[in-house]
């Protein structure tokens, strides 16, 4: 009771030991304090110590007014408890703390009658604590109002601020909406022309490997052509051989088959004749041989003697056969026996031999003769 007592006291005096602190921090405490039931103890951790704190540093802070009456709700509790178990002067003296602290605390004014009745204001009438005057009252009405419009007005600026800062807030969002969309976009920019450079790094690399592959394809073809090419024209080489050795050996056939001179005179005279003989008259005409077709004594070349053997047999003339050799020479006098006895199965070639080193090979028509002119020059 006498630490209660010490507690009112002190609502007169404001305790100095107690250390200013954030007002929000101290609203916090205070509840705290009313809710844990320290009210006025312990010294220097309870709600009545941090209340006059609060006013010292806040007189007009109508934050601390709720926990006020908070707090005088509490002592007007605690003494109706003691009324209700007939402790008449302890019921005072907590009313007393809720006067000086709480004096619109609700249900103060209903407890003291209370009181008051029940001890017919006789037993507690020396510890009843003076109440406040009616200037004191109407001076805590006048701050409880003043109180309740600064409230009011806070509570409006709040709402303005919360506004604001909900305006901001979505402002900031819908700003870090279009900044976050536009990275998304930039990303998918970046993405697709990656993609895009991706692709086309694919697409020349696949056209080089086409190209490549094409080109080898290309090569081996060649290959294969000029292996065929080389193969063909030594099958061409031996066919034309095996022609040549079996005209070769129909030549020799021929000649066991013709008949011999009657008498050695005359073979004699022939041969004179043949060594000496010379062909002096001036060509009627000139014709160019393919020397590449002689060497290979390649049988197409009936195809380059069509109009030669047509004069030849045309103008009954003899030829002469400027060749390099007389291998030539007689082999190209088949060809044309051949050519010409196909256009006139009777017709007897008359020919002569002259050698050529210094230049291509070529044939000369003469006036016709009776007998061929065998010229080794």
């Amino acid at each position: 009771m006498k630490q209660i007592l010490i507690a009112a006291t002190l609502v007169l005096g404001l305790n100095a030991s107690v250390v200013a602190e954030d007002l929000d921090q101290l609203l916090a405490k205070i509840e705290a304090d009313i809710t844990a039931q320290r009210l006025s103890k312990p010294a220097g951790n309870n709600a009545l110590e941090r209340i006059d704190a609060f006013r010292k540093q806040a007189p007009f802070d109508y934050r601390i007014t709720p926990l006020v009456f908070k707090f005088g709700e509490s002592y007007v509790a605690l003494a109706n408890k003691s009324i209700n178990n007939r402790r008449y002067p302890q019921a005072q003296q907590f009313l007393n703390v809720a006067w000086q602290v709480s004096p619109l605390a609700p249900g103060l004014e209903a407890a003291q009658e209370k009181l008051d009745r029940a001890t017919g204001g006789k037993s507690v009438a020396k510890t009843k604590a003076k109440g406040p005057s009616k200037e004191e009252l109407a001076k805590q009405k006048k701050l409880a109002a003043a109180a309740a419009a600064e409230k009011k007005r806070l509570d409006e600026q709040r709402k303005k601020k919360a506004a604001a800062d909900k305006q901001a807030k979505q402002a900031a969002a819908k700003k870090a909406a279009a900044a976050k969309k536009a990275k998304e976009d930039a990303e998918r920019q970046k993405r697709l022309a990656a993609d895009k450079a991706r692709k086309q790094q694919q697409a020349q690399a696949q056209a080089k490997a086409k190209q490549d592959a094409l080109k080898k394809q290309l090569a081996e073809a060649e290959a294969e052509k000029k292996r065929l090419q080389a193969l063909a024209d030594k099958k061409a080489a031996a066919a034309a051989a095996e022609k040549a050795a079996k005209a070769k050996a129909a030549l020799a056939q021929a000649a066991k088959a013709t008949p011999k001179p009657a008498a050695q005179p005359l073979k004699a005279a022939s041969a004179s004749l043949i060594a000496t003989a010379a062909e002096s008259s001036a060509p009627i005409a000139r014709f160019p041989l393919p020397q590449d077709k002689i060497s290979n004594r390649d049988r197409k070349i009936a195809s380059d003697l069509t109009e030669v053997c047509k004069a030849i047999v045309d103008n009954d003339a003899s030829v002469v056969l400027h060749t390099a050799s007389k291998g030539d020479y007689r082999w190209m006098t088949v060809r044309l026996t051949l050519c010409t006895r196909r256009i006139d199965r009777g017709f007897r070639l008359r020919h002569s031999f002259n050698t050529n080193t210094a230049e291509e090979p070529y044939l000369t028509l003469h006036p016709a003769r009776s007998s061929a002119l065998v010229r080794n020059n």
